[in-house]
């Protein structure tokens, strides 16, 4: 039996493996197909002779999004029992998005937020994958709802007709049903995770509308941050390495079907990759100081009375 044990584990450990390392083809098969399409030199003009203080007011709005999206994390765990302190979760957040980004591994930061927290508030892993899920759905919708928006100011070579409109009540009523059916827990608090999740998407549509003025684009305003979102729902699926590569890949085609400049397109999405990893690295000081380092575990607690 320990033997079969044993040979499981190490299995589970090849797939995880197998899983990063197929990840990362995939991500560097899209960055090199995208730059095998565009001029790297005139991707790199954008970046060096575009104006640094708006990048930093677009680095700031990207910034106070991450801010927000702890917040709707807080939200949701505080609905699971496990009561965090805004400052413990805003740690447990910044750790979350450092193992997203750098750390591609089978946990992931959802993952370990789900392990610590349940190892420290013992509120049930469950409970701590549901809130994880809601922030996700939640997000997306938001997401949607704004493509949606974006899709009818843009161009009109693309339009649908009014009907493209209906998606944004259907896309919250799905929100809702399938936490009503499968999320009941946090159907209390639906309204509050969505109110979370559209500010912090607008503080990034902020953040890329700055990026677009300090490459001093004025023109196409909207189509930019069409794709710009629509990209975004490409980054929700785990087929790459914290989504690089996807949202490069949908920018480029986006780009090519709405005549928009390609360049351009993939400057700003770099740019955006390139400022959410540098506000995620700080994370790294919590793999080594982690958040709950200065807390027991509730058990040694529990022992503690029963001696």
């Amino acid at each position: 039996m320990p033997v079969r044990i044993k040979v499981i584990c190490v299995s589970e450990k090849v797939k995880k493996y197998l899983l990063n390392f197929l990840k990362f083809v995939v991500s560097a098969a899209a960055i090199l197909w995208v730059l095998h399409n565009v001029s790297f030199k005139e991707v790199l003009k954008v970046f060096s002779t575009s104006n640094g203080w708006l990048l930093l007011v677009a680095a700031m709005f990207l910034f106070s999004s991450f801010v927000l999206s702890g917040f709707r994390q807080n939200l949701s765990f505080r609905s699971t029992g496990a009561h965090l302190s805004p400052l413990l979760n805003l740690k447990l957040f910044w750790l979350g998005l450092f193992y997203n980004l750098f750390l591609p591994s089978g946990i992931g930061g959802d993952g370990i937020k789900v392990y610590l927290v349940n190892k420290y508030r013992q509120n049930g892993v469950k409970k701590n994958i549901g809130a994880m899920l809601v922030n996700r759905i939640s997000g997306l919708v938001a997401v949607g709802m704004i493509t949606i928006v974006l899709y009818y100011i843009s161009g009109d070579e693309f339009k649908i007709g009014w009907i493209g409109w209906l998606g944004i009540p259907f896309l919250y009523l799905l929100y809702y049903y399938v936490l009503r059916f499968f999320l009941k827990s946090f159907l209390p608090i639906h309204a509050g995770l969505f109110g979370w999740s559209m500010i912090l998407q607008l503080m990034q549509l902020l953040s890329a509308l700055f990026i677009l003025n300090a490459f001093h684009q004025f023109d196409n305003i909207s189509e930019y941050l069409f794709l710009f979102f629509f990209s975004t729902i490409a980054t929700a699926l785990p087929i790459t390495i914290g989504g690089l590569g996807a949202r490069e890949v949908v920018f480029l085609l986006g780009a090519k079907y709405l005549h928009m400049d390609n360049e351009l397109s993939i400057a700003l999405s770099f740019m955006t990759y390139l400022i959410s990893a540098l506000a995620s690295l700080g994370g790294i000081y919590w793999v080594f100081f982690p958040p709950f380092r200065r807390e027991d575990r509730p058990e040694k607690h529990a022992k503690g009375r029963f001696q």
